[in-house]
């Protein structure tokens, strides 16, 4: 086994621990909530669909020092380390912005505002921002191609998926989303959103 390829493994192992270490600090922050839905059909879907997301992008974090040929600069690692912690602090305001209404679940609880502070101000879903942030940084500390471009295939289709969907609720359930949805990007800020 050469030096470089065991560099490649711990990368690598780096990786897949620190996606799923995201996910436990993330949920460690999680507020009380005031209604939590987890079994609504919609949300079964999508977790679902986000959890085949996460262990297939692992498992290709997990085998990617077999692929030589996609290796990314040394630096990669490191930076994907930087992405994952900026995932999870973007996560944690995001949580603090919503408080009790913040859900795993896709519903509106009786009474729920449209939260526009915080992280909300400039993006519509800064939690599903940093959940694919944290993937992103995991699949970019293997310092290899491959699983960036299977990690932002896979959860951002699954995200997209989810976002959809929760979009849908929002807009029909949620008096005032409409309008916040029109000066606000989904994960990306608009030029023209409200300061």
């Amino acid at each position: 086994m050469t030096a470089r390829f065991f560099r490649d493994v711990v990368w690598s192992a780096i990786g897949v621990g620190g996606a799923f270490g995201a996910i436990r600090v993330m949920e460690s922050f999680r507020p009380e909530v005031i209604a939590d839905d987890v079994g609504a059909p919609g949300n079964t879907t999508s977790v679902g669909e986000l959890t085949r997301a996460y262990f297939l992008s692992a498992s290709v974090m997990a085998g990617s020092p077999v692929a030589t040929t996609a290796r990314l600069p040394a630096v990669s690692g490191p930076l994907g380390i930087a992405v994952q912690v900026a995932g999870v602090g973007l996560r944690v305001r995001a949580m603090r912005a919503l408080g009790g209404h913040y859900s795993r679940g896709l519903r509106v609880a009786e009474g729920q505002p449209v939260v526009t502070s915080g992280p909300y101000r400039y993006v519509r879903h800064p939690g599903y921002l940093a959940a694919v942030l944290a993937w992103l940084g995991a699949a970019l500390s293997t310092r290899n191609a491959v699983p960036v471009a299977i990690t932002l295939l896979a959860v951002g289709t699954a995200y997209r998926h989810r976002i959809d969907a929760e979009e849908a609720l929002l807009v029909n359930d949620l008096p005032g989303y409409a309008e916040y949805a029109a000066t606000t990007g989904r994960l990306v800020p608009l030029l023209s959103s409200r300061r």
